[in-house]
């Protein structure tokens, strides 16, 4: 008989269930913290979300158990954590916005003016510029496609540990820029500096505006029932956008394919988050560190478990034997 169709659950890498275990232990949180805001969440909402995750993880088991891929399994696994965990920390930030401190807007624009940085000299640079404006908020919008792909680069380039440690760092970052987004919350740029649209009318920014409703009805109590089908980004400081940039152009850089254009892309990310997000440019700042520490802190974690699934995975029939296991299983 085939030794591939013995495989049993309890071959399930460990790194795969530890992640899970992490992910509920943020919904605990999201839950706990939920509940203390007095906020509560349209449990329909959540219905796609979950039926994604698990349909991708009932896939992913398939080819862990019973057709073993594990470069297949460990890229649909990994999609599905960062879903789940996307979906969580998307519902904390409006938690931790709920019991957020006083705003700091004052604060940060003081210190980039200290650092000589100029929002406003910015602005009108590329106001003057709108092809450069239009193609940096290009690059902005490149969030969402860029998770997917980064995981799909590393699975299927069969560097399977480096996938799992992606979506740690992406969990590390995203709960540390959460939390650190109620202690020291923001409106951003747009608002705190009074402008309008005829102030840019060149330029077309992704997100300057669409935070500031849900923002504004969290802080005073008038917006308590939550729903996953329309959330917008409502944290200022730190910038995650940038701290998946910095994210991205890490482990981009382990393929030869993706190492320059993912410098570029994400370059370009980078620069359009003041603009395109309303961000400070010291919560360009802070997202970077937290990404550095966060890819620091996953590698260790990584590290320190063993190895789950080895560096680098090979198809079954480039491995010692597998001509024969595979002339078996057909």
């Amino acid at each position: 008989m085939d030794a591939v169709r013995h495989a049993s659950p309890g071959d399930v890498p460990r790194a795969r269930v530890r992640l899970w275990l992490l992910i509920l232990a943020v919904a605990g949180l999201t839950a706990a913290w939920m509940r203390a805001a007095g906020l509560a969440l349209e449990a329909a909402s959540a219905l796609l979300p979950a039926a994604a995750c698990l349909g991708l993880e009932l896939v992913a088991t398939v080819y862990t158990v019973r057709r073993p891929d594990p470069r297949l399994a460990v890229s649909l696994s990994c999609v599905a954590q960062i879903l789940g965990f996307s979906a969580c920390a998307a519902l904390l930030s409006y938690a931790v916005a709920a019991t957020g401190g006083p705003l700091r807007d004052d604060a940060f624009l003081a210190l980039d003016r200290a650092l000589g940085l100029d929002w406003t000299a910015y602005l009108a640079a590329l106001n003057d510029r709108p092809g450069l404006g239009a193609a940096l908020t290009l690059a902005y919008r490149t969030l969402m496609p860029q998770m997917i792909l980064v995981v799909v680069v590393l699975g299927f380039g069969g560097r399977l540990a480096a996938a799992r440690e992606f979506v740690l760092a992406f969990v590390i970052a995203g709960v540390v820029t959460v939390v650190l987004s109620g202690l020291l919350p923001a409106v951003g740029t747009y608002a705190h500096l009074g402008l309008r649209p005829e102030d840019f009318s060149r330029l077309s920014p992704a997100a300057p505006y669409a935070h500031l409703a849900d923002l504004t009805g969290l802080r005073d109590g008038t917006l308590r029932s939550i729903t996953l089908d329309r959330m917008e980004g409502i944290i200022t400081f730190p910038s995650f956008h940038t701290a998946l940039g910095v994210l991205f152009i890490r482990y981009f850089w382990m393929s030869r394919i993706t190492r320059w254009p993912g410098i570029a892309l994400n370059g370009m990310m980078i620069a359009a988050t003041p603009i395109d997000g309303g961000h400070y440019f010291v919560d360009v700042g802070a997202g970077a560190v937290i990404a550095v520490l966060a890819i620091g802190a996953a590698g260790f974690l990584v590290r320190a478990a063993g190895p789950a699934e080895g560096r680098r995975a090979r198809p079954a029939w480039a491995s010692p034997g597998g001509a024969g296991v595979a002339a078996r299983g057909s």
